[in-house]
């Protein structure tokens, strides 16, 4: 786990250092006086995680450095009542009741409900003055909150006694999830307003959550998971002076 996280850093690093021993006359006007200042601009491919992700970028200066802040809002409702329950889980192991596909379950473990929200914050700086190839490295947080079905220990009162049971109950697990992302992107040159890049990076993630509950750590792209993966996906939106 240390070596993939020094790798990573290295990589931005290395990228970082070429970037700036690039000469500071390819970035005078043109680039200064056409190129927009400001940019605003949704990552479609995040529906398939069922977020919507927004980014702001802002121009730093006259330079080819842009700061990027990267908002996400999760949510998604599915099966919750408990007449059609289709899985539970026992421990950090799922069995399904009654099988049912969706992309999401080909993605991640199955739950009934997730609401979350998180940001990226990036520094982003291009190789060249038409503003197309760039590379971009950053840190994120994301706080999910996870319905799902499982067994687990139960207190309860009955005839003024407290009473312990082992019960399938409708349960929520939270996760706090920090990474550190690198990646590069092209960005088609233009100089009016819409904007249209598309970007490949690694990212390594580190989550927390109650221990005595399903982790969701299956896969690379389980809301709970730890280490390296990858990144991918496009930008589509409008820049403004």
């Amino acid at each position: 786990m240390r070596k993939s996280l020094y790798s990573l850093l290295l990589l931005a690093a290395t990228i970082n250092i070429h970037a700036q021993n690039i000469s500071a006359d390819s970035f005078q006007p043109p680039y200064s006086s056409t190129q927009k200042k400001y940019t605003f601009a949704i990552q479609p491919m995040q529906w398939f995680n069922w977020a919507w992700r927004f980014d702001f970028e802002m121009r730093l200066g006259d330079s080819p450095g842009w700061l990027q802040f990267g908002p996400a809002v999760y949510a998604v409702k599915k099966h919750i009542d408990d007449d059609n329950i289709r899985y539970y889980y026992e421990g950090n192991d799922y069995r399904y009741v009654r099988r049912y596909y969706s992309i999401s379950d080909l993605l991640r473990e199955p739950f009934s409900e997730m609401k979350g929200g998180g940001l990226d914050v990036n520094y982003k700086r291009f190789f060249d003055s038409e503003r197309s190839g760039y590379f971009a490295a950053g840190l994120s947080y994301t706080h999910f909150k996870i319905d799902y079905w499982g067994w687990g220990w139960d207190n309860y009162i009955e005839d003024g006694l407290q009473y312990h049971a082992y019960v399938l109950d409708y349960r929520s697990q939270h996760i706090n999830r920090l990474g550190v992302n690198t990646y590069l992107g092209y960005q088609v040159p233009t100089h009016n307003a819409f904007l249209f890049d598309i970007f490949l990076g690694l990212a390594y993630r580190h989550s927390f959550s109650d221990k005595d509950k399903p982790a969701l750590n299956r896969s690379r792209t389980s809301y709970g998971y730890t280490g390296m993966a990858y990144l991918m996906g496009m930008r589509i939106g409008f820049g403004l002076r």
